[in-house]
């Protein structure tokens, strides 16, 4: 199984990435990268979903809408989607460390000036540039794809995606605390909501130069060294890794050109250069039917957990007639199960990967994509009381959070040359769903429970794709011809 505490980190004497996580240290390059993008997402989602646990008071204040509410929600996911496609092929240029500070500095601006917002339409708008903060998932996913070798990627991917997504349930709790304690020292509520969205937009401020000060891009450090041998970089912290000279030394001896196209571990291209990205870059990676096919898969994924981020917490508050505070501790439980569910995903995919290859990655994946559909019908069911509901929910939440891990464990096996703009596209799949099924909240606005339905079937017919999927020449169910 995946070591979560080695120390020394081993690393490869061919990629020079590690081979094993140790999550309680913060030494650079490796751990402290891992920390620093999960963090970094985090609280991007801070600052993307702050104004979701406190709608009900945004809403009465602006006298918004229904329809006017889930135009908003629609508009913070839809603008997503062009960040993403942008940002894979800039982090395969400029390197996730840049990409990611660049966005959260960026984004925080958006966050902090939503407060000025007077009406449904300049609501909207600011809500559409709030939207560049969630494209930071790609450099999340990217660094550690940098850091991380292919035997530990589907864990390390997972625990940072999941723990970053859990920025969702935190600010369900965090937002509806900050506002009632604005409004505890006497502020209107004209007001109070309005100086609670100051709070995300700065902490993303801080976290984006942190991550600029205090990070490296890969193994060799800055992203303009990558590529360079051991013996050329001295980045490595003596206590965090195992002297590299010496493992190589100890290691299997192989031919320099064997070794320079091939990983023996893993039958994966173990050193092979990065395309500069360019439009072509993407015609590449959507001429190869995974990517489309992973595309669907991350909407019925991340896509769901972005709508469903966007209403729980409402749906709760109006279905079961609860306080606010009480309806966002609810909502909270959908993305606090992120700490562990997503990573769960990642590390079945790594050690049926271990077990079978690729073939075990994509069974993982299709047992978790299908027991999602199955558990958002089961969920339009549970809502009769709040106690089941509450339990179906957590369910649910698991299994879409594990698929978006196992998803993510599949990523970087398609093309290893442009595994940003691949991460990009899918990235960009999962906010494509969002948005689809944001706008399936909102047709079915005033029968949510219906709503739940329709995901549910949509995602047991996607998770069907799994078995036309073909990576490294291996599909899930294989027919031999004698």
């Amino acid at each position: 199984m995946v070591k979560l505490f080695a120390r020394p980190l081993p690393i490869d004497p061919v990629t020079q990435k590690a081979n094993a996580i140790n999550i309680f240290s913060i030494g650079k390059p490796y751990m402290r990268a891992f920390h620093f993008s999960w963090l970094s997402f985090l609280t991007a989602f801070t600052g993307w979903f702050a104004i979701a646990p406190i709608m009900p008071a945004i809403k009465k204040d602006l006298n918004l809408t229904v329809a006017e509410v889930g135009d908003s929600n629609l508009t913070s996911i839809a603008s997503t989607i062009i960040f993403r496609v942008i940002i894979g092929p800039l982090c395969d240029r400029f390197g996730p460390k840049r990409i990611m500070a660049a966005l959260l500095v960026v984004g925080a601006i958006p966050v902090g000036l939503s407060g000025l917002a007077n009406n449904a339409s300049e609501f909207i708008t600011l809500r559409f540039f709030i939207g560049v903060i969630g494209a930071t998932f790609v450099p999340c996913q990217f660094w550690t794809t940098q850091m991380f070798s292919s035997s530990v990627v589907g864990s390390a991917n997972a625990l940072v995606g999941g723990w970053g997504n859990m920025g969702a349930g935190v600010t369900y709790v965090i937002m509806p605390i900050v506002l009632e304690g604005i409004l505890s020292r006497g502020v209107s509520e004209h007001n109070a909501w309005r100086i609670a969205m100051v709070v995300p937009a700065g902490l993303c401020l801080v976290v984006g130069l942190g991550c600029l000060l205090f990070s490296d891009d890969c193994p060799q450090g800055d992203w303009s060294r990558r590529g360079l041998s051991i013996e050329q970089t001295s980045k490595y912290d003596a206590d965090e890794v195992y002297n590299a000279n010496s493992e190589k030394n100890n290691a299997t001896k192989v031919e320099k050109s064997d070794a320079a196209s091939i990983d023996s571990e893993t039958n994966v291209p173990a050193r092979t250069a990065v395309k500069n990205p360019t439009i072509g870059t993407f015609l590449l990676a959507l001429k190869n039917p995974n990517v489309i096919i992973l595309m669907f898969m991350y909407a019925c994924s991340f896509g769901i957990e972005l709508a469903v981020d966007n209403v729980i917490g409402y749906f709760f508050y109006e279905h079961f007639a609860l306080s606010l505070k009480n309806a966002g501790l609810i909502g909270s439980l959908f993305g606090l199960m992120n700490l562990f569910s997503r990573a769960t995903g990642g590390f079945l995919s790594d050690y049926f990967y271990q077990k079978a290859g690729i073939r075990g990655r994509l069974l993982v994946h299709f047992i978790m994509i299908f027991l999602n559909g199955i558990f958002l019908i089961i969920f339009h069911f549970s809502l009769t009381g709040l106690n089941q509901s509450i339990v179906i929910l957590i369910i649910f939440s698991y299994f879409t959070q594990a698929c978006c891990g196992s998803v993510f464990g599949i990523v970087p096996f398609v093309d290893p040359t442009i595994v940003g703009a691949i991460s990009g596209l899918v990235g960009a799949g999962g906010n494509v769903g969002g948005l689809i099924f944001t706008g399936v909240f909102k047709a079915y606005s005033h029968d949510t429970p219906a709503a739940f339905l329709v995901l549910g079937g949509v995602t047991i017919g996607v998770s069907l794709m799994t078995f036309l999927m073909k990576i490294d020449g291996r599909r899930l169910l294989e027919i031999r011809r004698k």
